[in-house]
């Protein structure tokens, strides 16, 4: 590895492990939390026992080695006005905050887990640690106030509410346009408020630091609980803007499994530190071969990613080379083996590029990298969508998401987008290139997800000429004596 480049088993060196303290209750606290976050699959008397009054905060939540870049602290909450609690938790955010800890053992967000009840009371402790306290005992630590169980406080809006709707003549279209709306008014009323009189002072303003207030789903059942989890993700990611050091919010983006955006967004820019635009438009960084750069940038997008790979097939060594020629096509096989094992100083296809082309060929192929592991972790990530928690990665997983890319379907537009970017003869920062990759990969998305697996988990049409035989034989009413569909199923024509 080139001299210049970073070594990616140090990449996430300095913070190497996101730490979170997650204050509840068995009662607000469910394990949909953690494993729609953080994809963890832990039982629900794991997650209740780390919410008693006898549980040691010292003591890490036992994730069973299903998340290496994630450490959760847990203790009740302060709803009960207990003073041990209180002074418990107080201490050890102390200690974990201590200016004498590396920034890697520092606890890193705090989550205050609420249950949406209307008849739950802010407690004393409660106003005392939101109103005043929290600036002494952890001033640089961001807070989310979240409000779990959500879902039942918006069935319960909702059943009241449509019921007398009905009874006033409303139509159910009329009334789901207005339901969303009135829930959260409903929500501000019977317990929004109770909390702003204790978070904000007369003006609005935060009498402590902003804490962000989210909503999140008892169980993600359908489109909308699902969305809330991705909500917190955000919101998590967005409160770690106080902090300095970007390696703490990379903690984070390695750490959760809710958002493929996220990661893709921390792989461009890992991505994007292979350029220069010193020139005025994006250059490869000189003294670095492309050979170098290209299994560096994997092996650190394998980490930001952070999949469930027990069996590393990830680590194979031909799945970079697999990954390249099925996104830029077997045509272009010698010169893809000609940047990943040449020098471009050598006689070759490679040294006859311009430097503008070997630019576009280095961002195609550290684009086709993210594509990738985001399409994968779409397959292994918890959510609505599988039936079961998705298991480990496998290598037929892996096989299928490179057949699927070289459908053409995807690769096409990320490809395209790339070409035809202006940042190639006019770009003044590095954040332009990365915004390129993001937005090859998310046109990459969009093109490929009305045919493919996302567009429905019981279909899967993995060839344009599958597609239109299929529809040929039922437009003319022909059929090859039942299709059988690449997932299994068999379509019998109706004549």
């Amino acid at each position: 590895m080139s001299a210049d480049l970073s070594s990616p088993q140090e990449f996430l060196e300095p913070c190497p492990t996101f730490r979170i303290l997650v204050l509840g209750n068995p009662e607000s606290t469910k394990q949909e939390l953690f494993s729609k976050i953080f994809g963890v699959d832990l039982e629900k008397k794991l997650v209740a026992d780390a919410f008693q009054d006898s549980h040691d905060i010292h003591q890490e939540l036992d994730l069973q080695g299903q998340n290496q870049r994630l450490a959760v602290y847990t203790s009740p909450n302060f709803r009960s006005d207990d003073e041990a609690v209180y002074s418990r938790v107080c201490d050890f955010v102390r200690e974990r905050t201590a200016p004498s800890l590396s920034m890697g053992e520092h606890i890193h967000c705090i989550w205050y887990c609420v249950a949406t009840e209307a008849a739950r009371p802010v407690s004393e402790v409660e106003k005392r640690f939101f109103g005043g306290d929290l600036a002494s005992v952890a001033p640089h630590v961001p807070v989310l106030l979240v409000f779990t169980k959500y879902d039942e406080f918006v069935s319960h809006v909702q059943l009241t509410w449509s019921r007398d709707a009905e009874e006033r003549g409303l139509s159910k279209v009329a009334v789901s346009h207005i339901l969303k709306d009135l829930t959260s008014k409903k929500f501000e009323e019977a317990i929004g408020r109770r909390w702003d009189d204790v978070l904000l002072d007369s003006k609005g303003r935060s009498r402590v630091q902003r804490i962000a207030r989210v909503c999140v789903a008892g169980c993600a059942t359908v489109e909308d609980d699902d969305s809330s989890f991705g909500e917190l993700a955000v919101a998590t990611l967005k409160s770690l803007g106080e902090w300095k050091e970007w390696h703490v919010k990379l903690a984070f983006a390695a750490a959760q499994r809710n958002s493929a955006a996220m990661s893709t967004r921390y792989a461009a820019d890992a991505a994007a530190e292979y350029f220069s635009v010193d020139t005025g438009h994006a250059r490869k960084i000189s003294g670095v071969e492309m050979r170098d750069i290209m299994p560096n940038l994997f092996t650190k997008a394998v980490q930001i990613f952070n999949m469930r790979d027990r069996a590393k097939v990830l680590e194979r060594p031909e799945l970079l080379e697999m990954v390249l020629v099925t996104t830029f096509g077997a045509d272009q096989r010698p010169l893809l083996q000609e940047s990943l094992h040449k020098s471009s100083t050598e006689p070759g296809i490679l040294l006859s590029l311009s430097p503008h082309e070997r630019a576009v060929l280095l961002v195609q192929a550290l684009a086709a990298v993210v594509l990738f592991l985001d399409k994968l972790a779409d397959t292994q990530w918890p959510h609505r969508n599988h039936d079961a928690f998705p298991g480990v990665l496998t290598w037929h997983t892996v096989e299928h998401e490179i057949r699927d890319i070289g459908s053409g379907r995807a690769r096409r537009p990320l490809l395209g987008t790339i070409e035809h970017s202006p940042i190639f003869t006019s770009c003044a920062l590095t954040g332009a290139i990365s915004d390129l990759i993001v937005e090859a990969v998310e046109t990459a998305d969009k093109a490929a997800e009305p045919h493919g697996r996302r567009a429905s988990k019981d279909i899967l049409i993995v060839d344009d000429a599958e597609l239109e035989e299929m529809s040929l034989s039922f437009v003319n009413d022909k059929h090859p004596g039942g299709m059988v569909l690449p997932c299994g199923l068999t379509i019998l024509p109706l004549n």
